[in-house]
């Protein structure tokens, strides 16, 4: 199976979800929950977002071997795509940066020995993680907890 299969095949399960929220906002919350997000969403609170969001993935490749799929929005420019060739920290850093402050594009990491994904995408305060093994989620969730964030199972 190749590795856009596998990224197509793991989009359509259930997955958990990284979150600046404790849960799934309920439908009759969601005027209030517009406006915390919006607030979130500022250049400050986006930054501590982003910081939370680099020490987790960055902890987690140092355990599993990985490919990362990168859809960048330049303005004025084509949209760019493909596998990430430079897997160097300050180029992880550099990409997610960019997609979660500039809030476009898309980031998604395959675990490949766990058969697993993380997808970042920009305009969002969360991770998805897609197929979690139990290894992984023991890996994850201290990290998450550690960062202030929280994690919840999303249904597809």
């Amino acid at each position: 199976m190749t590795r856009y299969e596998k990224m197509s095949q793991l989009f359509n399960e259930d997955y958990r979800v990284i979150d600046f929220l404790p849960g799934r906002v309920p439908h009759e919350a969601e005027t209030i929950f517009e406006e915390v997000e919006q607030y979130f969403m500022q250049d400050k609170q986006l930054q501590v977002f982003c910081d939370k969001v680099i020490a987790i993935v960055l902890k987690l490749l140092c355990y599993y071997p990985f490919e990362m799929y990168v859809q960048e929005h330049i303005p004025l420019i084509r949209q760019r795509e493909g596998w990430l060739k430079d897997k160097r920290c300050d180029t992880i850093v550099k990409i997610m940066k960019k997609t979660i402050l500039k809030r476009k594009g898309q980031i998604d990491i395959l675990l490949t020995r766990e058969n697993s994904m993380l997808s970042i995408s920009g305009g969002t305060l969360s991770i998805a993680v897609y197929n979690e093994s139990d290894s992984l989620r023991e890996m994850l969730q201290p990290m998450v907890h550690t960062e202030g964030l929280y994690d919840w199972r999303f249904r597809a």
